[in-house]
């Protein structure tokens, strides 16, 4: 019930409905580029239409297909090192808008629920080499007709440099798969801090105020208040116009510990957590408040990125607040980029 898939545009009124499906997959934060994907047998031997390659050219449209031979089905993603695998996101096949309308697997629901019967049970798990790590779980493909439907989040937190897809029967058939490690994206103009210091920390080293520039997702920064002066400060080389600041903070679903105890009371903290002032400032000499951090009930880890504006000179970005807990995970300060005024050239 395999059919190759092939990408197709609608037009009239179709064209602008918002039940149109991508074809190209968003980057997932943190995410890491494989170097090299390889499949076990591909289907039918067809390197054009399900090749391994499929699975990582962040294109919809296309999908790798690996059949299992003699019980080893496999498909596997190797990295230029050792990383901590966050998560494993993979984007399985839909039938509402699918980009080929008469592919067998979507003629009819049926069909489709044939295909996903086919396609189920993958495992997937983090190797060293050769050595296995860590099942991150089975891929479980639901019978879910659209597009946000078929796509699969599996939580690894271990170190490795190999992610593998097997099933002994059936097929593996995946459209894309966006590995994640637990550390931010450098920022376009982004400065690099010399240091960051607080008032009082809250738990040794758990919490230190380094943690806010390590890049490490996962490990938090969190600031007492004391006598109405709890602060947080990034302390920069020199003076830059400073542009904006990013501010991460952690997210309840997909989280890298999910036994602690704001994942499992994540609206107390933010309460706690909340009402930041973050300021631009020159030495001990306050430039400019570039706004109050204001977090949100949001659970995805999109929605726990925060950005503020400043545009303002300054040596010193500063975090503070006089009652409850400052607690980020990362803070990025970004200076202004280079632009380019296209009407000062002529193109030929």
């Amino acid at each position: 019930m395999l059919s190759p898939p092939l990408v197709y545009v609608l037009v009239g009124e179709d064209a602008i409905s918002p039940s149109l499906v991508r074809s190209v997959r968003e980057f997932e934060i943190a995410e890491i580029t494989p170097t090299n994907v390889t499949q076990g047998r591909t289907w039918t031997n067809n390197e054009d239409f399900c090749a391994a390659a499929h699975a990582i050219d962040k294109d919809l449209s296309t999908h790798a297909v690996t059949h299992t031979d003699n019980g080893a089905g496999w498909l596997k993603l190797g990295f230029d090192k050792t990383y901590f695998i966050h998560k494993v996101v993979i984007y399985g096949r839909f039938y509402t808008n699918w980009f080929r309308p008469n592919g067998d697997c979507v003629k009819s629901i049926a069909n489709f629920k044939a295909c996903v019967d086919d396609d189920n049970n993958v495992d997937v798990s983090v190797y060293q080499g050769e050595v296995h790590q860590k099942s991150c779980g089975t891929l479980q493909l639901t019978y879910g007709l659209k597009q946000s439907d078929q796509i699969y989040t599996l939580l690894c937190n271990t170190e490795g440099d190999i992610v593998k897809l097997s099933k002994s029967t059936g097929i593996i058939v995946v459209l894309e798969i966006a590995v994640s490690n637990k550390n931010r994206k450098q920022h376009v103009a982004e400065i690099t801090p010399t240091s960051a210091t607080q008032g009082t920390v809250t738990d040794g080293d758990c919490c230190a105020a380094a943690h806010a520039i390590d890049k490490d997702l996962s490990t938090p920064s969190a600031t007492l208040t004391d006598n109405g002066a709890g602060w947080l400060k990034l302390k920069l080389d020199k003076t830059y116009f400073i542009h904006k600041v990013v501010i991460y903070y952690m997210f309840p679903i997909n989280w890298y510990d999910p036994i602690i105890h704001c994942v499992k009371n994540f609206n107390a903290c933010v309460d706690h957590d909340n009402n930041v002032d973050v300021s631009v400032y020159q030495g001990e000499v306050k430039q400019k408040s570039c706004g109050t951090l204001q977090l949100t009930y949001g659970r995805e880890q999109s929605d726990q990125i925060y950005t503020l504006l400043c545009n303002t000179e300054g040596d010193t970005v500063k975090l503070a607040k006089d009652a409850g807990i400052i607690a980020v995970y990362e803070i990025a300060v970004t200076r202004a980029g280079l632009s380019f005024n296209l009407e000062a050239y002529k193109f030929f």
